[in-house]
């Protein structure tokens, strides 16, 4: 009988590898790939989720800031985060180093969170004591920078207001606030767009139809260099960084305003402009996708039956409100039910999730997504 050859077990080259080697090959991945590396070892996880390495890797949706109030306490709202369902891991992701509260920003008790925008915060702070006047600040949590912005032409009267950015681009930030005839109930007349490069607010008047109008709880993304917005007319609206290029297109579904009150959502899906209906009347969520500008053409991408997206709950539905998409990978965030059930739909999959109860008590309104941005940095305020 031929003797058996004496065969070696070779051993893995990495698992000599220093933690900064790894940390480094890690940095270079992109991001879904770095959440599939989590499940390689218990060392690999335990290095992507150290703080000391978060700089360094790639971000994703780490969760999302929201307000709840209660009458019989003090302050009647509360700002908290949440994590979210790790999408790959099957389990919630180490919290990020950031401040719920924003403690870092003085004043921070009266603060209030007006939306967010690739790690970005844009906040109203009082600036009265009989807190009729407000004033804009722009803060990275992740870094606890913050920097007040000046005033513009409204006086610190409350305007409808978004964020823009885009760190892939740029590393300054606009600040959008829409003018209109009779504050916050007319139709648009035009913009003020704040530029951090500049440090100067500019005025442009409208190219929308004259009965567009905005409040400052539409649905919006900036997505490729423009604000869009979906508004109470049904439609989606856009409007530039130099508000010289102005857009609308109509939604793609069919929507009786005599009958539904809830515009949709609207972000991105797949790299691409996204409508999705959120009307308490529809039988299936619809997701319909923008395949180029100048056609205004919608397709649709994806239906699933509104019963199916409620099953996991409890509490009965009422209503369903989008959260937003996730960046990275094929899932819509939605909170569901009469406590507001945080919950996350696996397109890919047809796969319901539930992550947590965000209570009864949770503002629809005050949910704000959020990415950590670790790479540069806001000037420090005065």
């Amino acid at each position: 009988m031929a003797k058996r050859k004496n065969r070696r077990r070779k051993r893995n080259p990495a698992v000599n590898f220093t933690d900064d080697i790894i940390v480094e090959i890690l940095s270079r991945l992109p991001v879904k790939s770095l959440c599939r590396c989590n499940c390689v070892s218990s060392r690999w996880r335990d290095l992507i989720s150290h703080p000391d390495h978060r700089k360094r890797l790639p971000q994703t949706l780490a969760g999302l800031f929201y307000v709840t109030e209660n009458q019989g306490r003090f302050p009647q709202q509360a700002l908290h985060f949440t994590n979210i369902w790790d999408w790959e891991r099957r389990r919630p992701i180490p919290p990020p180093l950031i401040c719920p509260s924003l403690s870092f920003i003085p004043g921070h008790e009266d603060i209030s969170i007006v939306n967010s925008c690739n790690g970005l915060l844009l906040c109203r702070r009082p600036e009265s004591t009989s807190f009729d006047t407000f004033g804009y600040v722009v803060c990275n949590p992740a870094t606890e920078s913050w920097v007040a912005l000046p005033g513009s032409s409204s006086g610190g009267e409350l305007r409808a207001a978004w964020l823009g950015f885009d760190p892939a681009v740029s590393s300054h930030f606009h600040v959008f606030e829409f003018v209109d005839k009779y504050h916050g109930y007319g139709a648009v007349t035009g913009v003020e767009i704040y530029s951090s490069q500049t440090g100067v607010w500019s005025y442009k008047e409208t190219k929308w139809y004259s009965g567009v109008t905005i409040t400052g709880d539409e649905s919006s993304v900036f997505y490729n260099g423009l604000l869009h917005l979906v508004v109470a007319q049904f439609a989606i609206v856009a409007v530039d960084l130099e508000g010289e290029t102005w857009w609308m297109v109509a939604s793609p579904e069919d929507v009786n305003p005599m009958f539904d009150w809830d515009p949709g959502f609207v972000g991105r899906y797949q790299g691409r402009l996204c409508y999705i209906n959120q009307s308490a009347y529809a039988s299936h969520l619809s997701i319909w996708v923008l395949e180029d500008y100048a056609t205004e053409e919608w397709t649709l991408k994806h239906r699933v039956s509104i019963q199916r997206l409620t099953e996991k709950i409890i509490t009965p539905p009422s209503n369903y409100n989008i959260i937003t998409v996730h960046p990275d990978c094929n899932w819509i965030l939605y909170a569901a039910g009469w406590d507001e059930t945080l919950m996350a739909y696996n397109v890919d999959r047809e796969e319901v999730h539930v992550i947590r109860n965000l209570g009864s008590d949770s503002i629809v309104s005050s949910y704000n997504p959020y990415i950590p941005l670790y790479s540069g940095s806001l000037t420090d305020g005065q």
